[in-house]
């Protein structure tokens, strides 16, 4: 329950759907979590590659951005 709801909530935040379009969790995990893509190691840094024509490659990094741009939660 709580992987679902994680995804749910990921995909709200991150707009990966319109809102008038229900979001599956199963096409969620099929389209931007099931990814092929290979960790790599540059200069320290370590770097995800993915495909190279992933269809849905600007829906992940447009919802990566604004999941990222969330304020930190103050820890107390």
């Amino acid at each position: 329950m709580l992987a679902h709801d994680l995804c749910r909530w990921a995909a709200l935040v991150g707009q990966v759907h319109p809102e008038a379009q229900l979001t599956v969790v199963a096409t969620l995990r099929s389209q931007l979590v099931c990814v092929p893509g290979r960790l790599v190691n540059r200069s320290g840094t370590p770097t995800l590659r993915g495909p190279l024509h992933w269809p849905w490659q600007h829906q992940f990094n447009r919802a990566l951005v604004r999941i990222r741009a969330l304020p930190a939660v103050a820890s107390g």
